[in-house]
């Protein structure tokens, strides 16, 4: 796992000086500004929320995924149909997954989002909420509801 960490961290450094994009990390929220999001390309308005795991998961992680999915299909049905919200389950111990997992800085259980405004990525850590949260859905599911909401203005 460590060697994991290092080369997504040499990784993820290469990416940054490599490449025009600016990057600000502000309390436990990180701003990336690119051309696409790497989901599918577009340049339409949308918000992505995804909920990262490594292979083994505790019982945490799994309330986290569980109460986050809950709350997108109990309070934001149609924004899911539309593609106005995005979510997505991803393993970031799978090889296929590597690239949005760098993208986002995730190398184990985390809640992210991605605010997607005219093509432009806005990532947003949610994870430190989550992990406080996960384990009661009646606090955990109406403080999600609320921040995506936000989210969604």
């Amino acid at each position: 796992m460590n060697k994991l960490f290092l080369l997504l961290t040499i990784s993820f450094i290469f990416l940054f000086v490599s490449c025009n994009n600016s990057s600000t990390i502000n309390q436990g929220k990180k701003s990336i500004t690119k051309s696409d999001s790497i989901i599918n390309g577009n340049s339409k308005n949308r918000l992505e929320v995804y909920a990262f795991h490594g292979t083994r998961q505790c019982e945490t992680c799994k309330n986290m995924k569980a109460n986050t999915k809950a709350t997108l299909d109990n309070y934001f049905e149609e924004e899911l149909k539309s593609g106005k919200i995005v979510y997505q389950v991803i393993d970031v111990d799978d090889a296929k997954n590597e690239k949005l997992a760098e993208k986002f800085q995730a190398t184990g259980t985390a809640l992210m989002i991605n605010k997607v405004v005219n093509g432009k990525d806005n990532i947003i850590d949610w994870s430190d909420f989550a992990f406080d949260k996960a384990n009661d859905a009646n606090v955990f599911m109406p403080e999600l509801k609320s921040k995506i909401t936000t989210a969604l203005k």
